[in-house]
């Protein structure tokens, strides 16, 4: 956003990498569904404002329809004690370093574990929990927690570990491997964060306020306005019979701007009329993208200087194939292996 001094005062500069940023930048963090990429709750904030912590403002917007997906970056056992407690299912990615309690295993593979609150308990206070939890008792969950574990890898991606925790325990409704490829849908999310951003918003496009307020204004109607399209690209799609994921964004967005330029060329017409309207010229074959395929890519970056991913290497491939990821899942832990 421009820099002025009350831009500054409110949301600050991002001072990641050592330096500070030329412009104010504020922090938006938001719960998007993975097949329309509509948001469907957000928080804005400065960018001093972690991800955890704004995040923590959402969970309570969670109903009990929902299985929500997160990035490693989000787990916490304060934080998963929150999303759980508005009644949503978790399917939550944790780091490889995590060694949950083994309990037992499960016959998809994955194994039911206990967590304990990480601080704040005495050993003999976590051995009495775990006790409990292998006789089946009751847990309190301020202090521990059973989840559901899933080890496996990606040959696609060198074989990279990725653990996942669920609150779903019973393999008769959902296998490990099922779990394993749901979670790939998550970074559907980037796709609603680049037509947000570059689509809607415009590339490398500041923002117009000069002061606070007008700012938060401007933020929240570029999400306002996101998921309006969003919804008409779902609406359009499930009356055509095609995968929102088809219909192209950039392409009903040129729709909508035609749309308020022909108003006002034109004589009005019914509102139901102007929508079905709509929905016709977003579902048309024109405006939708062959079935896609199903690919990879190295995760790299163009530079490095500010990023804690790799820089992305001349021998870096994108890797395409016939069907899903192939996932294969990781051995249950052994007695070595399990938490202490």
């Amino acid at each position: 956003m421009p820099d002025t001094e009350a831009n500054v005062a409110e949301f600050g500069r991002d001072s990641a990498g050592g330096y500070e940023t030329a412009f104010p930048q504020a922090r938006v963090v938001a719960i998007s569904e993975c097949a329309s990429h509509a948001i469907v709750a957000a928080d804005v904030a400065g960018c001093w404002a972690g991800e955890q912590t704004l995040a923590f403002s959402l969970y309570r917007r969670l109903t009990e329809e929902m299985l929500l997906t997160a990035d490693r970056g989000f787990y916490s056992f304060p934080a998963w004690n929150e999303a759980r407690h508005s009644g949503a299912h978790l399917l939550w990615r944790v780091q490889a370093g995590l060694r949950p309690y083994w309990l037992r295993d499960l016959a998809d593979g994955s194994w039911l574990a206990v967590i304990t609150k990480p601080a704040g308990l005495r050993q003999s206070q976590k051995d009495r929990l775990r006790a409990a939890a292998r006789q089946g008792r009751d847990l309190d969950p301020e202090h521990a927690v059973i989840v559901r574990v899933v080890d496996y890898t990606v040959p696609d991606r060198k074989g990279e570990h990725i653990r996942l925790i669920t609150s779903i325990l019973d393999p008769a409704e959902v296998t490990a491997e099922e779990l394993a490829r749901c979670y790939h849908d998550r970074w559907e999310a980037e796709t609603g964060i680049d037509q947000l951003k570059t689509h809607l918003r415009g590339p490398g496009r500041i923002l117009r306020s000069r002061t606070p307020e007008p700012a938060y204004q401007e933020i929240w109607a570029y999400l306002l306005t996101h998921w309006a399209l969003c919804t008409l690209i779902c609406t359009a799609a499930t009356t055509a019979g095609l995968d929102p994921d088809r219909i192209k964004f950039l392409g009903t967005v040129r729709i909508v701007r035609r749309s308020v330029t022909d108003r006002a060329a034109f004589p009005p017409e019914p509102p139901d009329a102007s929508w079905t309207r709509a929905l016709h010229q977003v579902a048309h074959r024109r405006n939708v993208n062959p079935r896609r395929r199903h690919r990879s890519y190295p995760r790299a970056v163009k530079r490095s200087r500010r990023s804690s991913y790799r820089e992305r290497r001349p021998s870096d491939k994108g890797i395409r194939y016939a069907g899903p990821p192939t996932v294969a899942l990781l051995p249950t832990p052994s007695a070595t292996q399990r938490g202490p």
